[in-house]
């Protein structure tokens, strides 16, 4: 394989490792040869060169053995693709409706039968029964049943994740427990494993900037070592033909023999493919660690420039908030005069109660925070024992608020104007002060005015995610990324974010267009900055294509398209993992091409027999093959410590 592979080098004008051991190999063959001839001819019982035949063939099978063991090591780098490919099922429980004219089948009631087929032979729009066990056959929506799904495979989330009706399910994941019924929406290629499946598959095979290095060395590295061989062959056949060599060291080597093997030692611990394999082994298995802990990067070009980021854009709603209405704050007022006892003597629950039935009737955003936060409070026993009720004369106007009678109380929830309206008196001080910090905030305030009177103050806002804040002081703090926060939203809104995850005003951008949002990453990059964006990929795309790491969160559809990289998970803590991964490949890489240069700028000196005349030893061919291949597989042993890599722990960050 030496030769064949070596004759097309040479025809395309390359050369590589395999043309030193074939130039090695056959140099030793060949004189052996010539020597046996010379003795024939010559008559000489005594041929010395005839062990180099031995040498030729030792040589050849100690790089073979390398060559072997380095493709073995290279093999388990691509191990973490090999579990994606692997979680595929390859078969399905199909469902078939007994009256497939029914227009909604449920499966809980009509009848059906059901047959285990291939996952090949199942399309979007088929019913699959999922039980304990089972590998969910594809993409799809749970149609019945409650299920407990362990996606640690997908997501890189150690815990089951409950699933119930309406739920998202991702094919190859596995039911812990439970049987369930979903209707099939993604099938074959365009399941969210098989594209993360490429993903990692094309970002094994891409080639990182960095690669450049390694090949221009490699193309200069080959006719250089030729050189010091030639050099070193001829630099010892003057000595000796000098006389400077003693003849104890030459022993029952002729001169040319005992030059031509520091020369052939020269040839054959030489190793450019430890410089080739520096870069494509580190990336194919932190690209595969990055698939595991549910980080998706496209290649190896987006993960150098992932390496070297200065700056990086947040996208605000969805991205460092929850992107839905939570109530925030909820103030009960109890100083009201004693006309309004019936009123205050309402219990807390009683109060939560009246307000969920008001806002359950409600499709407005904020009613449904408001109905959550009600749910959540009151106690279980409380819920079944009152359940919720519709009012009656309800009235919802848009922009204002909702109103209707519940049990004798006419309650009404909405914004200041609407309330004051509703309400019989003058808002107190207590109410005043309570709106003025919520506002300040960017908070939405509402108020709840039962029987003319206010009887509490609630504060809805987007969320923001537990792990934003201890995220942006970690990427400040610790990897020295300046961070930006731009938004769609009004600045009083944009300024309070910024505020509660420890960002000054100045890197604060709001009522940001998509086009704004665009141009910031373009006026960073003009400043010479490597700039990633990060946003939920709906409105960022522009953004996202324009950075040169484009981070989308939780979103497979859109990092086909315009991102560099998908966070599974939809954690802003992956933000920061992504870029320490990144940080620790390319680190791992440099170490790589370190070892590589010096293991051949120790180990060529050593095969030339620089240090012969100190210490008379020299590195014999065989020993310089087992060098060479261990050189290979060290550098391959080092990539695969990346799969020691354990991704930062932000949560500590927090204070």
């Amino acid at each position: 394989p030496f030769y064949r592979s070596s004759y097309h080098n040479l025809k395309n004008r390359m050369l590589g490792m395999d043309v030193l051991v074939a130039m090695g190999t056959s140099t030793a063959y060949f004189y052996s040869v010539g020597l046996i001839s010379k003795g024939i001819h010559d008559k000489v019982p005594e041929m010395h060169g005839a062990h180099f035949f031995e040498t030729s063939a030792v040589l050849i099978s100690f790089v073979l053995l390398g060559k072997w063991l380095q493709t073995r090591a290279v093999r388990k780098t691509s191990s973490a693709l090999e579990k994606l490919m692997g979680l595929a099922p390859k078969t399905a429980l199909l469902v078939t409706p007994e009256n497939p004219k029914s227009k909604e089948f449920d499966p809980l009631v009509d009848e059906y039968t059901e047959k285990e087929v291939s996952v090949d032979s199942i399309e979007s729009g088929d019913i699959v029964k999922i039980i304990r066990g089972m590998s969910v056959p594809a993409d799809g929506m749970l149609l019945a049943g409650e299920l407990s799904v362990v996606e640690s495979m997908i997501t890189g989330e150690p815990m089951p994740v409950y699933k119930s009706q309406g739920s998202k399910m991702i094919g190859g994941t596995i039911v812990a427990e439970g049987t369930g019924f979903m209707i099939v929406k993604n099938v074959g290629r365009d399941t969210a494993l098989s594209k993360i499946c490429r993903m990692v598959e094309e970002a094994a095979a891409s080639q990182a900037p960095i690669q450049q290095y390694a090949d221009k060395v490699s193309s200069v590295f080959v006719p250089i070592v030729v050189i010091i061989s030639i050099l070193t062959f001829v630099m010892w056949v003057s000595l000796c033909s000098a006389g400077t060599v003693p003849e104890e060291w030459l022993g029952d080597n002729s001169c040319v023999t005992f030059s031509l093997l520091f020369g052939i030692a020269v040839l054959v611990i030489s190793c450019p493919c430890a410089l080739g394999l520096a870069t494509p082994t580190a990336v194919m298995v932190g690209t595969g660690v990055g698939a595991t802990h549910g980080i998706l990067i496209k290649g190896g070009e987006q993960l150098q420039a992932a390496s070297e980021i200065q700056s990086i854009i947040f996208d605000k709603t969805g991205t460092l908030t929850k992107g839905e209405p939570v109530v925030s704050d909820y103030i009960r007022i109890t100083d009201m005069p004693e006309k309004y006892d019936k009123v205050k003597n309402l219990t807390d629950e009683e109060l939560l109660w009246l307000l969920a039935c008001l806002e359950r009737n409600s499709e407005h955003p904020l009613a449904t925070a408001v109905v959550n936060h009600c749910v959540e409070n009151m106690t279980e026993i409380y819920s079944k024992l009152n359940p919720l009720v519709d009012p009656t004369d309800f009235v919802a106007l848009t922009g204002k608020g909702v109103s209707g009678t519940i049990k004798s109380f006419n309650a009404s929830i909405g914004n200041r104007k609407y309330s004051r309206e509703r309400a019989d008196d003058e808002f107190s001080d207590e109410i005043q002060e309570a709106l003025v910090k919520m506002e300040a905030k960017g908070k939405t305030a509402v108020l709840a005015v039962i029987d003319g009177v206010v009887a509490a103050v609630i504060g809805i806002s987007d969320a923001i995610r537990e792990d934003s804040l201890p995220s942006i002081r970690y990427l400040r703090e610790k990897k020295n990324v300046e961070v930006w926060l731009v938004t769609g939203d009004n600045s009083r809104t944009a300024a309070a974010v910024a505020e509660n995850l420890g960002l000054p005003k100045e890197y604060v951008i709001a009522e940001a267009l998509p086009s704004s949002k665009l141009e910031k990453v373009k006026s960073l990059q003009a400043e010479g900055k490597v700039v990633a964006m990060v946003g939920d990929g709906i409105n960022d795309s522009p953004a996202l294509a324009q950075a040169d790491v484009g981070i989308a969160i939780g979103s497979m559809e859109i990092a086909a398209e315009a991102a560099d990289m998908v966070l599974v998970k939809g954690d802003v803590s992956d933000v920061c993992s992504a870029i320490d991964l990144a940080r620790t490949i390319f680190l791992r890489i440099r170490l790589n091409y370190l070892w590589a240069l010096l293991y051949n700028c120790l180990g060529i000196p050593i095969a030339a027999g620089v240090f012969y005349p100190v210490v008379q030893m020299r590195l014999p061919p065989t020993v310089a093959a087992v060098a060479m291949a261990l050189s290979s597989i060290s550098v391959v042993l080092s990539s695969l410590a990346l799969k020691l890599y354990k991704p930062p722990d932000i949560l500590s960050h927090r204070s």
